[in-house]
């Protein structure tokens, strides 16, 4: 399910895309005092150790998207809260692990790896390495004709003084898994080779930001290249810049603002006629910032050039923004706005969402060509937390995953031959009318609890479709992260996607699949400050669940293993 994308653009390391999330944009970014640079934080993301009593931490908002990728389990992983006591004896002891690592093995043949290698912390220059791995042998069809694994090596660093600051990393992931959507008695003569799909992704990424809290002019500058092949000769080659600068015109008042983005992309594929195509988009966006106490606003104007080789489209579209904010004595925030764009999809952002995807797709790109909204984000009281936003507008070009055509189905629907999917678009003329409802609640309790609650509802209104094929009506998430003692922590989360219809590829109509109850939980006892053993459950209650329509997904699954902090 895609349904975040089509509200916001992602900005993802080394697969730039454009941040447009109004939500959680703050209008006041005037610097009226002038502070030192804060130490970096750890390039370590995972598996660190937190010191307990941090009541300045503040809860993130991000909307649910999906359940992770359909090659992949479950996974939630809140942070950790430490179970120690907060002083500075202990503070010490737990900064003097740079580098962790974790290795677990599970049924269905699971091996799970982590590593993660980070210099010392307390210089202008920091780097680390991480290394994982999630591979299993077994899968909920025909074994190993199911099996999947994913690996991916990493290296990050970070370099910042007074004035500046620089992130680079780069990256490489592999993806190995199988076609396995169809019907094993019909047709068992095909062998793994027949069914297999590898995918690479090799990523570049740096970030050039300035930090002088003087500076006339504020401005950060993104770029970043991906490179993707697979086991059927598609390739891509995409790489995005994104540049964002603030000049003040009136102290603490009013803010000019100017946005520039481009991404050029060129995708290899088996196409008759020329086997390389360009797809390039190119975005700018002057504004301004309007602050007046209680009430800021932001007024703005997109235009968004498209150039696709393939669609022979080289088109320019604008698009005015809007977003009035109104800030009560309790600093919770009431908003409104108005917002347009052209939505980027490329092949990885496609197989990121479903990787069972045929050979040659069709790619092409979505309008957002109105998006009226309102929300409310705060802080009920102390420790809770909310954020809540409705939105109504029109897309166009909207895309949904169906069975592929060319594919050959018994009469009664069931797959022959290994499904792929397609990507069908609604009409090009046709508007989708579209209401989106999300809210999330949090709650903090520094001592011994961390929840988070995420809901989204979403409607299309379909006009050339019976019904939005593979996308959830209704999504949400329950987090909870439980500190019992010195010694053990407890994660415990819960996915539920409804409303899910597929197309039946003989007749045509929609088929409802199964909703999706997904309860993960996890174990971790702390034997010292450098060992714990832990054990997941993933999908407790055993569902063979299908997100896509002939794929179901791994049951009752387990791993258990070890952390070691070095």
């Amino acid at each position: 399910m895609k349904i975040t994308k089509l509200s916001l653009i992602i900005l993802i390391p080394g697969y730039i895309y454009a941040q447009k999330d109004v939500v959680n944009q703050e209008i006041n970014i005037t610097k009226d005092k002038e502070v030192s640079v804060a130490k970096a934080n750890k390039v370590m993301a995972k598996g660190q150790i937190l010191p307990h009593g941090q009541e300045n931490k503040k809860m993130t908002y991000t909307f649910f998207e999906r359940k992770p990728k359909e090659a992949t389990e479950s996974k939630f992983e809140p942070a950790v809260i430490n179970p120690e006591t907060s002083n500075a004896k202990n503070k010490e002891e737990l900064n003097a692990y740079q580098n962790h690592a974790k290795i677990g093995f599970g049924n269905f043949g699971r091996v799970l790896g982590e590593l993660y290698l980070n210099t010392d912390q307390n210089k202008n220059f920091i780097a680390g390495i991480t290394f994982l791995h999630n591979s299993i042998k077994r899968g909920p069809v025909k074994s190993d004709f199911s099996a999947n694994r994913s690996t991916k090596i990493g290296f990050d660093g970070k370099y910042h003084k007074n004035n500046f600051k620089i992130n680079a990393e780069t990256s490489y992931e592999n993806q190995r898994y199988y076609f396995y959507g169809y019907d094993t008695l019909a047709n068992s003569d095909y062998t793994k080779n027949q069914l297999e799909q590898r995918v690479n992704l090799f990523k570049f990424s740096t970030n050039f930001e300035n930090t002088n809290p003087k500076a006339k002019v504020d401005f950060n500058l993104k770029t970043g290249v991906n490179f993707l092949d697979d086991y059927y000769s598609a390739s891509e080659l995409d790489w995005g810049t994104v540049f964002n600068s603030y000049f003040p015109i009136q102290e603490d008042r009013v803010i000019a603002t100017l946005n520039a983005e481009a991404y050029l992309t060129e995708r290899t594929d088996n196409f008759d006629d020329n086997p390389t195509r360009k797809r390039n988009l190119y975005r700018v966006e002057p504004g301004f910032l309007f602050e007046f106490g209680k009430i800021s606003a932001k007024i703005g104007f997109k235009a968004v050039n498209e150039y696709d080789q393939i669609l022979k489209i080289n088109k320019t579209k604008g698009f005015p923004t809007a977003l009035l904010s109104y800030k009560t004595p309790s600093l919770t925030y009431f908003y409104v706005g108005y917002d347009g764009d052209i939505i980027r999809n490329t092949l990885h952002s496609m197989q990121r969402e479903n990787p069972f995807l045929r050979e040659q797709l069709d790619l092409q790109n979505t309008y957002k060509n109105s998006d009226i909204f309102l929300g409310a984000r705060g802080e009920l009281y102390s420790g809770f937390t909310f954020n809540t936003k409705i939105s109504y507008g029109k897309y166009q070009n909207l895309y949904f995953f169906n069975a592929y055509d060319g594919s050959t189905f018994a009469p009664d629907g069931v797959p022959i031959v290994a499904t792929k999917f397609q990507v069908d678009y609604e009409d090009s003329e046709a508007k989708t009318d579209f209401v989106q409802v999300g809210t999330e609640f949090g709650y903090q309790n520094f001592d011994n609890w961390k929840s988070n609650l995420k809901l989204e509802y979403n409607y299309f209104e379909t006009v050339k479709f019976n019904a939005a094929y593979h996308r959830p009506a209704f999504t949400g998430r329950f987090g909870n992260t439980f500190t019992f003692s010195n010694k053990l922590v407890a994660h415990l989360d819960y996915y539920l996607l409804t409303g899910l219809k597929a197309r039946e590829p003989i007749s045509g109509e929609a088929v409802k699949l199964k909703d999706i109850n997904d309860l993960n939980a996890e174990m971790t006892y702390l034997f010292s400050k450098q060992i714990s053993a832990f054990v997941k459950l993933n999908n407790i209650f055993g569902q063979n669940y299908q997100r896509y329509y002939f794929y179901p997904q791994l049951g009752l699954n387990f791993v258990a293993g070890v952390n070691l902090a070095l």
